[in-house]
């Protein structure tokens, strides 16, 4: 599943994920009429200015109407860290203002919730990409788009500035110290590659959700909304023998779980990943009223109670 980007005029041109509504931002599901280029009043990245230090919300201006033909991209200030490479994962503050209005539509500084994003044509834009690729971290980039018609945006020119805070390879197993099993109703095991297999649960079957941490990871924690990646394998508290699922088994693909909170998973998995660290392992103990209920799911009788361990991987 695939969440909104920024706001109804970023939507589908930049991320997957969102970014966090701008207190300074109008009323983004009415995107600013259409602008002719020959009604412009800036048309290149030389007519606009950004003030303030890399690092802060910038304060960006021109006159507008702004009307940038083609996409252009700009590296305002050079970081000094290592430089963005294909599959990473990046972090960064965006600010996004209408070339129509001059005005910030949005930005992550003020919702305190930097966007985070893979370095994967397949799942940014190619504008995007192409913009970072090779960018020291530390780096303020500022970028000009054009919304189309034909992806339900406003025709006008939009212009991000981009704050590249981090960028590191993706985790594929969770990182962390081990944390204390003994209160956990399961004890968890690991082969070499991280996928995970239980003893046998001890005492009675739980009657409301239970997370217990079995490595304790230390990235931020996870928002109801965010896009959450994770690797995960599940059982039935009666028959702990044989995951009746696991993505560890299917190539190792990240499962995208998105937006949690809301996500079309059971209610225990949109309960129990919020609040958690991203790095972190968790055993979700899932009564049926979080599960499937009385009506079961294929291999999953009616009632059952289960039992999952979660890698949490990402979260944007």
């Amino acid at each position: 599943m695939r969440t909104k980007v920024l706001s109804a005029i970023a939507a589908g041109l930049l991320l997957l994920s969102a970014c966090g509504q701008g207190e300074e931002s109008d009323d983004s599901t009415t995107p600013p009429p259409s602008v002719a280029a020959q009604d412009a009043k800036s048309t290149s990245l030389d007519d606009i200015t950004v003030d303030g230090k890399t690092g802060e919300k910038p304060k960006v201006s021109f006159e507008s109407p702004l009307v940038v033909k083609k996409t252009e991209k700009k590296v305002l200030d050079q970081g000094k860290g290592d430089k963005v490479a294909d599959g990473e994962q990046v972090t960064a503050q965006m600010t996004l203002v209408s070339g129509t209005t001059g005005k910030v539509v949005e930005s992550s500084y003020d919702s305190k919730s930097p966007a985070g994003f893979p370095m994967d044509k397949s799942q940014i834009s190619g504008d995007l990409y192409d913009a970072l690729i090779g960018v020291k971290t530390g780096s303020r980039v500022m970028l000009t788009l054009n919304g189309s018609a034909e992806q339900g945006q406003a025709s006008q020119t939009l212009v991000y500035v981009i704050d590249v805070e981090k960028a590191e390879k993706p985790l594929t197993r969770a990182e962390g110290e081990k944390a204390d099993q003994s209160e956990n109703p399961v004890t968890v095991d690991w082969a070499d590659d991280g996928a995970p297999s239980i003893s046998k649960p001890k005492g009675d079957k739980p009657k409301k959700l239970e997370t217990f941490a079995t490595i304790e990871g230390e990235g931020p924690e996870i928002k109801k909304g965010q896009s959450v990646s994770v690797k995960y394998s599940g059982w039935l508290w009666d028959d702990t023998s044989k995951a009746f699922d696991s993505n560890w088994k299917k190539g190792g693909q990240p499962f995208p779980v998105s937006p949690v909170g809301d996500a079309q998973v059971i209610d225990g998995w949109n309960e129990g990943l919020i609040g958690q660290k991203v790095g972190s392992q968790i055993v979700l103990i899932v009564p049926p009223d979080k599960g499937y209920g009385e009506q079961g799911n294929e291999s999953i009788p009616g009632n059952s109670t289960l039992i999952f361990v979660i890698d949490i991987l990402s979260a944007q």
